[in-house]
């Protein structure tokens, strides 16, 4: 049986944009921010967040999955729409949404009134298999199945570039740098993952 890949995974040839791709752009408010070179409509969300590009080969042609990564505008679309990360499917019910959490190197347990993710939720029908399909959550021992009563949008992550001395481009300067939707945006952000602010959380017991 082929192995279950989740619908965010990433893969080896879905390749993000080029610094080639980006330019520095100075909008009516007079603040330079990162643009691409040619501009599309969706490329920014509705906070003016500028998004990840990424190619996209047929699925029949698709590389190595990266279990440890996620595409960011599949990402972005489960975490938008609160479908599973797994199957894409709507993950909201009556009750709540179901995430999964877990403490990240060098962190402790979070609270439960101050948890916010850049994990979509899974629904219940692919809850039972994630457990077993997933190499990182095989061997996760922190990992906590949520039910939060509601969650909302909070922020975006991504690669933080700032202006080089030529004041013509822009340099790589912070990875997985957090901008949240309650502050100014930062104009030199790229966005890679959506993240949202979990309430009204209880613990499952699988």
């Amino acid at each position: 049986m082929p192995a279950l890949i989740p619908y965010v995974t990433a893969y080896s040839n879905e390749l993000g944009p080029r610094e080639s791709d980006l330019c520095l752009e100075v909008p009516r408010n007079g603040v330079p921010h990162l643009a691409y070179m040619h501009p599309r409509p969706d490329d920014r969300d509705a906070h003016g967040n500028l998004w990840a590009r990424m190619t996209r080969p047929p699925e029949d042609e698709r590389g190595r999955a990266l279990w440890a990564f996620m595409d960011p505008l599949r990402q972005r679309e489960c975490m938008d729409r609160l479908l599973c990360q797994v199957c894409a499917k709507p993950a909201e019910t009556d009750a709540g949404t179901v995430f999964i959490e877990w403490q990240r190197p060098g962190g402790g347990p979070k609270p439960l009134n101050k948890i916010t993710t850049d994990a979509p939720p899974v629904c219940l029908t692919c809850l039972p298999v994630t457990f077993q399909a997933c190499p990182f959550l095989r061997d996760e021992k922190t990992a906590r199945v949520l039910l939060a009563r509601k969650s909302v949008l909070s922020g975006v992550s991504g690669t933080l570039y700032r202006v080089a001395a030529d004041l013509q481009s822009w340099i790589p300067s912070e990875q997985d740098a957090y901008s949240s939707f309650n502050k100014p945006r930062y104009p030199g952000m790229l966005a890679q993952r959506l993240h949202r602010k979990l309430r009204g959380v209880t613990v499952l017991d699988l």
